[in-house]
């Protein structure tokens, strides 16, 4: 198990050099690959080996090929995960799980352990508004992880009568241009921090919905989102403790008029064993919320007390094709 530490950084090597774009048009010798990508010709070779170990590459002689797998590391694949091997294998990331020890003594995040008192709890995404390039890879990531599931989300949300959709913290609003999509009679907006203004506008223009679509800049800390009758957070709770969540959720109830509803958009945690996979997904994406964010997964009773805390009454909980749940809820 220990050595397994070696993988990721090699994967996310392979990510961050373009290996997998390179090798997008057919196989290349080492020193093909090296040459377009200006790095080292022996190091380069030493690392194509290592991603055919792991089945990301073929040999093929003195050629190196993708495999099917593999193309999941290449830039415009639809199923691409470049940007979340490259986030994951990271500085950022890396460095703070490196302090996994230290979070397990005080129960802070890695981010933010050191002066308690001068800690402002968001540190992690205070760095992207510092770091436009580590913005744009985060943003990604999520694009990247959002738009398997998406469809499935979709299908689960009750949008009868909604004309307008607030897709909350949503970064680039791959999960917005899934809803118009399947909705042309809604319009919608995401409300999230500047950092993700640019991108957003692109993915609106790319998904054809941009006539529909709008960005809005604030943080959902400290301002209640635009008007609307539905408002979606999908993937933002985990990343907060119960304090932080219940500010962002008390955000939203206060933008909460009339009949508005809320769907709060997470995996529970399962209370019972019998999913490996989903036991294995959750268990460690929890210790990542530990070390990056201060936050936590939940159990389904966890998320229901969470929001009637916030003065919302759960009228639902949807199931979706996936491990995401949808939370359903309404001004208590």
């Amino acid at each position: 198990m220990i050595m397994s530490l070696w993988v990721p950084q090699v994967v996310h090597a392979a990510a961050e050099l373009g290996v997998a774009d390179v090798l997008a048009g057919g196989p290349l010798p080492s020193g093909d690959v090296a040459a377009r990508l200006g790095t080292h010709p022996d190091a380069t070779e030493r690392l194509l080996r290592a991603l055919v170990t792991l089945e990301l590459l073929v040999a093929r002689g003195e050629r190196f090929e993708l495999t099917e797998m593999g193309r999941f590391l290449e830039t415009s694949s639809p199923l691409s995960k470049r940007a979340w091997s490259r986030l994951m294998g990271g500085p950022g990331v890396w460095q703070a799980w490196g302090r996994l020890t230290d979070c397990v003594r005080t129960g802070k995040m890695a981010w933010g352990s050191g002066d308690a008192a001068a800690s402002s709890g968001t540190e992690h995404f205070d760095e992207l508004g510092r770091d436009p390039a580590a913005a744009a890879i985060f943003h990604q990531a999520m694009v990247e992880l959002t738009r398997g599931v998406a469809p499935g989300i979709v299908g689960a949300l009750d949008l009868r009568g909604a004309r307008r959709v607030i897709d909350v913290g949503g970064g680039y609003g791959a999960l917005l241009c899934a809803i118009l999509e399947a909705h042309p009679d809604v319009e919608g907006a995401v409300f999230d921090l500047e950092h993700a203004r640019k991108g957003a506008l692109e993915l609106f223009a790319s998904r054809g919905v941009a006539a529909r679509a709008s960005f809005v800049a604030g943080s959902c800390f400290d301002a209640a989102p635009p008007a609307a009758d539905v408002y979606v957070l999908k993937s933002v709770i985990h990343d907060w403790d119960d304090a932080r969540s219940l500010q962002i959720l008390g955000k939203c109830r206060e933008a909460m008029a009339g009949g508005a509803r809320l769907l709060v958009v997470e995996p529970p945690a399962p209370t019972a064993r019998g999913n490996a996979t989903l036991e294995w997904v959750l268990t460690f994406s929890d210790i990542n919320m530990l070390v990056n964010t201060g936050g936590r997964e939940r159990t389904e009773a966890e998320y229901r007390a969470l929001l009637d805390a916030a003065g919302l009454r759960v009228d639902a909980v949807r199931e979706t094709p996936s491990f995401f749940r949808v939370f359903e809820a309404a001004r208590a």
